[in-house]
């Protein structure tokens, strides 16, 4: 189930498989989490007349696909802003997409870039919520307003930090961050910006360069 580029880490005696796709799979209750996708914002800025690729949300569609067809979930859990904006050509790919595993449950946790009606998302085959719990877990998009006592997993920041890079220049990378009591996945999202993270002295980082995935 481990491939040589994961790692695996266990957190409240449980076993997270933390990808170099910049995604996390829980072992137990084989279930894949994802954060931040937005799917569609290169077909949103192309609107506004910024000439930007398509071909970053298809590439992560193909990276999300390869992730199921290698770790078999029973369930793909988006911890929000799936989607970026209104619907484009780019909410059919993942129409298309959803097709293909409708063996396996999806669930989106509403995120800050999700304006829709719920119902738009569900008729995608998405069960749709605003949180999700599953002991001794707490999912949620955005976890500054929340207090809780089981351990809180989000998205939502995109976090980065600062690695050295060849040449002694400093690079910064995408990462994966785990504090005593939370955790934070980076952005799957290739077309996504970074937010450089400080963590404390005992916090878990694990940076995300060159296919690898190397703890700090």
């Amino acid at each position: 189930m481990k491939r040589n580029n994961d790692v695996e880490i266990v957190v409240w005696e449980q076993t997270l498989v933390l990808t170099s796709e910049r995604a996390l799979f829980w072992k137990e209750e084989q279930m894949l989490l994802v954060a931040d996708v937005h799917l569609g914002k290169s077909g949103h800025f192309q609107k506004a007349g910024i000439p930007l690729p398509t071909s970053s949300n298809t590439e992560d569609l193909v990276r999300l696909r390869q992730l199921i067809d290698h770790f078999a979930p029973k369930t793909v859990l988006f911890l929000g802003d799936l989607f970026h904006s209104k619907k484009n050509m780019e909410w059919e790919h993942f129409r298309f997409f959803r097709e293909e595993f409708m063996n396996v449950a999806m669930i989106l946790v509403l995120g800050n870039h999700e304006i829709l009606d719920e119902i738009e998302y569900q008729k995608l085959g998405l069960k749709t919520v605003t949180e999700f719990e599953m002991n001794p877990f707490l999912f949620v998009h955005d976890e500054s307003k929340i207090t809780s006592e089981m351990f809180v997993i989000s998205g939502h920041v995109h976090p980065s930090v600062s690695m050295k890079g060849k040449g002694r220049q400093r690079v910064r990378v995408p990462c994966f961050y785990f504090s005593d009591h939370k955790g934070m996945l980076p952005a799957f999202g290739k077309f996504t910006g970074t937010f450089s993270i400080k963590p404390a002295k005992n916090d878990l980082v694990f940076g995300i360069i060159d296919h690898q995935i190397l703890q700090l």
